[in-house]
Formats: structure tokens, C-alpha cells, sequence
């Protein structure tokens, strides 16, 4: 509970002190009016049941001081933030976001200030730019309430963290094949797992021989390979306990990777699946420029990227009649059914528009049939 007590100055002139406890701390507000110490002491005292109260000179840490410490103890499912995420994030903050409120301390962020740096992000760097750097802050800024240094999320506002990024193209099977003929034999393998296991490229990169089990159509993800900048390549597990997975291969990937393993991979259980021309673990640039390369002999949509070809194994998977979404989330390696049930969803629509397509064909032949036969010279 808070109390007033009536203070007066050597120079004779009264004020009201506002004295409560927060977070295990003497707190004091001070008030020219009694009637200004009374409104203090009531929302103190609302705050307080509500369980909003803080202490008011919290908060005074800049937001860039303060994100830096959240980068650096950041845990999500018991984890801290992986290496490829925390360069991500970080390159959000330096681009996105410090630039304009780095030096504003965290109880001065007003929802006006968070709005008007919302407009401008989005107008300089992208609506999906602006939508990421978004959801960076509000996750920040939640962490500011938990450790109680602000009150309330001045990232108020409805929609800002929803992206609109182009659907990815929907490709035929048989252009998958030519991908993996067209590009270079040392990363067939690759496609083809992305196109018929929905292996992710880093997951593909991190492979090595003893995860590759050819007797029994097999190949355990067991971690991912990440080039970060600074630190070279770095291999790490999955971000989800869900991309620790088997995936049990169709017999193409299985000649596919037969074939591999014999003219790229380097030597004992522990050799990497996928290597460079230098014999070396492969890297995410090397592959990027044989990948577009392939695009442009086929003649594949322009900005078809390799991984498409996980969506395109993820697609066909839920044709499957009578899989269920359980299933098809250990395939894709999603500890969440969202992914799964998008691409159900995907066939569902597709499943319709075939519908559509043969009931069209069916009434035209039944009208075809029922047409009457008129004479050759009749009017």
C-alpha cells in the first residue's frame, strides 16, 4: 500500500511524498497538490492489484543496451538462440532498428514512437522487412515487462508482425529430375533429397557417411550445417527436437546417394556427405551458384530457390491418401501441425479444383449427348 506524508521546505513551501514498495525497493513520488498525491497513491495502488506496478525510475537502460542483453540470454525451447539466428537478429537491430531507437531508453518508447518507425521501415526497407524487425522488438520489449522495467508493449500495432512474402511456386516432379540432372553431379544428391525427403539444405550439408544407411532407405538428420559470418562453418542440431528425424528415402535418392558416397564423400563414418571440388566440406555459396546455374539450363521460374524443393516433397507427401498430419510433421521435421497442414490444405484446394475441372468435362459431354442430331439441310 502507498502513504502520503506532507513535507515542509526550509523555504516554507509544502509537498506531498508518495512512498510505496516495488520489486523489494522503497519507492518515492513526489507531488505539488495533495490532490496530485492522492491520484499517484490510487494508481499506484491499482497498478498494484493488477500486478503493473513498477518501480518509475526502471526503464532508464537504453534499447539498444538492453537488446544486445537479450541477444546474449535468449533461450527458446532450453536452447539459446542458434548462431545463424542470433546473426539474423542482430542484423535486424543494426539495420532496422537501432539505427532510430537504439539510444531511447525503454520506458521512453511510446506506441506514437513505435508507429512512426513502423511507416518508415516499411517504407525504406520492405513490408516484410518492417513485419520481422516487428516481431524483434514486441519479443524484446515482452522480456522488458517480464524483468518489470516497462509497464506495457508499445508495439501495439494490429498486424505488424504479419508478413506477406509471395507464395512459393508450385513445380512439377518431372522438373524436380531435371534439376537434379542439370546441375552439378556433386550436388545431384542434394536435390534429390530436398525433392523427395524434404531434407533442408543445412541439413543436407551436415550429413555425413554414418547417416546415410543405404541398406535400409535411410538418412538420419542428426544435425545442421551453418556457414556464420566470423565463425566459418558451424554444425549444430536442429532447432526443434522435431528436425532430429529418419526419413526413410524413395529408391531414387537411394541410387542417388549410392553414387555419391562413391565419387564426392569424404572417407570413415564421420566424412561429410557433400564436398566442395577441393575435397573439403561443401558450402552454402558453392552450392547456391551450381543451384542457379541448373535454374538457367532447365528454364525453371525465375527465383525458384532449392528450398522449393522441400515444399514440392512436402506437397507430394500429403497426396498420400490416408496420411495423417502426425505423419507428415515427423517427414518434414515441424514440431508445430502449421507447416503440415498447410500443405494439406494445398492438396485439398488442388483436390477441388480437379473436382471442378471434371464435373465441367462430364456436363459438357452429357450436353454433347444430348443434343439433338438435326438433318445436314435442315435450317
Amino acid at each position: 500500500m502507498a502513504s502520503i506524508e506532507t513535507v515542509t521546505a526550509a523555504d516554507g513551501q509544502v509537498r506531498y511524498r508518495v512512498r510505496y514498495r516495488t520489486g523489494g525497493r522503497s519507492v518515492e513520488q513526489w507531488a505539488k497538490t495533495k490532490t496530485a498525491a492522492r491520484a499517484i497513491k490510487r494508481q499506484v495502488e491499482a497498478d498494484e492489484l493488477t500486478g503493473l506496478l513498477i518501480d518509475p525510475r526502471a526503464g532508464a537502460q537504453r534499447l539498444a543496451d538492453y537488446a544486445e542483453q537479450w541477444l546474449s540470454t535468449r533461450i527458446v525451447g532450453g536452447r539459446p538462440l542458434a548462431d545463424s539466428t542470433l546473426a539474423a537478429y542482430r542484423g535486424l537491430l543494426q539495420r532496422n532498428i537501432t539505427p532510430t531507437l537504439g539510444s531511447i531508453a525503454l520506458r521512453s518508447l511510446k506506441k506514437e514512437t513505435i508507429r512512426s518507425w513502423y511507416g518508415d521501415t516499411a517504407a525504406t526497407a520492405t513490408r516484410d522487412q518492417a513485419a520481422k524487425s516487428y516481431r524483434l522488438l514486441h519479443a524484446i520489449l515482452t522480456t522488458a515487462i517480464t524483468d518489470d522495467l516497462i509497464r506495457v508493449n508499445p508495439c501495439a500495432i494490429r498486424g505488424g508482425g504479419q508478413e506477406n512474402a509471395a507464395e512459393r511456386p508450385m513445380i512439377a516432379t518431372s522438373l524436380v529430375l531435371e534439376l537434379a540432372e542439370a546441375i552439378d553431379p556433386r550436388y545431384r544428391a542434394m536435390v534429390l533429397l530436398a525433392g523427395f525427403a524434404s531434407l533442408r539444405t543445412g541439413e543436407s550439408l551436415g550429413l555425413c557417411r554414418r547417416d546415410v544407411d543405404l541398406l535400409h532407405a535411410e538418412v538420419h538428420v542428426r544435425v545442421q550445417a551453418q556457414q556464420v559470418t566470423g565463425k566459418g562453418r558451424v554444425v549444430k542440431e536442429p532447432k526443434s527436437d522435431a528436425g532430429v528425424r529418419t526419413v526413410v528415402v524413395p529408391s531414387i535418392v537411394v541410387q542417388g546417394l549410392d553414387d555419391h558416397l562413391a565419387a564426392y564423400a569424404q572417407r570413415g563414418p564421420e566424412g561429410v556427405v557433400f564436398t566442395s571440388p577441393l575435397g573439403e566440406p561443401a558450402r552454402r555459396a558453392g552450392v547456391s551458384d551450381a543451384w542457379r546455374a541448373a535454374c538457367a539450363a532447365t528454364g525453371a521460374p525465375e527465383g525458384l530457390r532449392l528450398h522449393d524443393l522441400r515444399h514440392h516433397a512436402a506437397t507430394l507427401t500429403a497426396r498420400m491418401p490416408g496420411i495423417t498430419t502426425k505423419e507428415l510433421m515427423a517427414r518434414i521435421g515441424h514440431s508445430s501441425p502449421r507447416a503440415a497442414l498447410r500443405y494439406q490444405h494445398a492438396t485439398a484446394e488442388r483436390d477441388r479444383a480437379i473436382a471442378a475441372y471434371l464435373d465441367d468435362t462430364i456436363k459438357a459431354e452429357i450436353v454433347r449427348e444430348r443434343a439433338p442430331i438435326r438433318a445436314l439441310n435442315s435450317p
